[in-house]
Formats: structure tokens, sequence, C-alpha cells
């Protein structure tokens, strides 16, 4: 043993075979596998108990059945009150637009009799001799507020004794 193998064997002076990047010449090795054949699933039969006659229900189909006819008439119930609240929501939009709508004409009535009440005022205003009366109108002399006291008499008096002629 003089540097070679601990093993015993010889150790070859040649080097390894490099490692080549070529592929494989089996190309059976690396084939993609075959399709699945596509078949439609069978219809299975029932399973039948050995120990139930076939015209027996097994309680589990009758929990199902059951449970199903139940399901249905939840559904038709849900129907209905859907049905029920969308004709009532309806009903009440229509009677709520028709009381807006009947609510938005009144107001306009009323503000076009005032506005013409308001218009009317103005213009006899205008006709008077004495501006001083519309000062007044235009002020609020019921405020009874300090220094206003002095300002208010002003006001009145003018109102009262009208322009006087020079």
């Amino acid at each position: 043993m003089d540097g070679g193998d601990p093993f015993g064997e010889p150790v070859a002076d040649t080097p390894p075979a490099p490692l080549s990047m070529e592929p494989p010449q089996d190309d059976a090795a690396f084939s993609m596998p075959p399709a699945p054949v596509t078949q439609e699933p069978e219809v299975m039969a029932p399973v039948v108990d050995d120990f139930q006659a076939p015209d027996e229900v097994s309680p589990q189909q009758a929990f199902n059945s059951q449970w199903q006819q139940e399901l249905a008439s939840r559904k038709n119930a849900e129907e209905t009150a859907k049905q029920t609240a969308i004709t009532q929501a309806s009903a009440d939009l229509a009677k709520f637009t028709e009381e807006r709508d009947a609510t938005r004409e009144s107001k306009m009535s009323k503000n076009r009799s005032e506005e013409q009440v308001k218009l009317e005022a103005l213009e006899a205003d205008l006709e008077s001799t004495n501006p001083w009366e519309r000062v007044v109108k235009l002020v609020d002399l019921q405020i009874d507020e300090g220094e206003v006291g002095r300002m208010r008499g002003i006001l009145i008096q003018l109102k009262n004794e009208g322009i006087k002629s020079a």
C-alpha cells in the first residue's frame, strides 16, 4: 500500500471520462406518458343492501327525501316573501313619490303667493311719498338693546314727520 486505494485496489493513472451534456440516445426514458382515454363514467347501479329488501327505503334515503322536500318548501316560502316585499316596496315608492310631488306643488304654490304679496307691498312702498316709512318697515324696531333706543326713536320721528319741504 503505497498511497493507493485504502481498500487495497490499485489506482488507475487514467482520469475518469468527462461527463457529456448530450441527451441520452434512448428517447423512451424521457417520452410523455400516453394520454388517458376519456370515457364517460359508467353509471353505477344503486347499491342494494343484502339485509334489506329492494322495495324498502333506508333511513338515510328517507331522511334525504324529507330534507329535500323541506328545502323546496323553504325555497318556495322565501320566493313568496321576496315577491311580497318587492310588491310592497314598489307600492311604497309610488306612494312616497306621489306625496313628495304633492308637497312640492303645495310649497311652490305657497311661495308664489307669498312672492306676489311681497312684490305688491314693495310696489306700494315705492309709490309712497315718505321714504322713511319704507325704512321703518325694513328695520326691526321691536328689539330693545341698550344703545339702539336712540336710533329707533330717530327713525320713528322721521317716519311720522315725513320730509319737510323747504
